[in-house]
């Protein structure tokens, strides 16, 4: 009974190890995110156009009455992303904060970091 005791004991553990990871949870972006940081953001889709060279988007959104860069590349689903999106569409990203040219963007990294809500 003891040893049985024990193993569910273990398991709950081992579940709530596995499953209940709180510290995982990424932060919202703010104005004192910094580059490096890895965040997630949301908001509405004020802008949206492809670079002129390499084809990469780059998208405005307005979130917390500020206006935020988001850069998706060409190898990270820019093409894809930009056929779903249009002005106004709601979106969640997540990427990291980066610096290009002294304006903050931020940067996906794969194309599920991009969500249309």
């Amino acid at each position: 009974m003891i040893v049985l005791l024990m193993m569910v004991l273990l398991s709950l553990s081992v579940a709530y190890l596995t499953f209940y990871n709180n510290t995982a949870q990424i932060p919202e972006y703010s104005s004192s995110s910094k580059p490096g940081d890895t965040v997630y953001l949301e908001g509405t889709v004020i802008s949206e156009h492809f670079t002129k060279t390499g084809d990469h988007l780059l998208v405005e959104v307005q979130h917390n009455s500020e206006t935020t860069k988001i850069f998706v590349s060409k190898n990270n689903g820019a093409q894809e992303i930009g056929s779903i999106l249009s002005e106004n569409s709601k979106l969640g990203v997540t990427g990291q904060v980066q610096e290009y040219q002294g304006e903050i963007e931020i940067i996906v990294q794969d194309i599920n970091d991009i969500k249309v809500l």
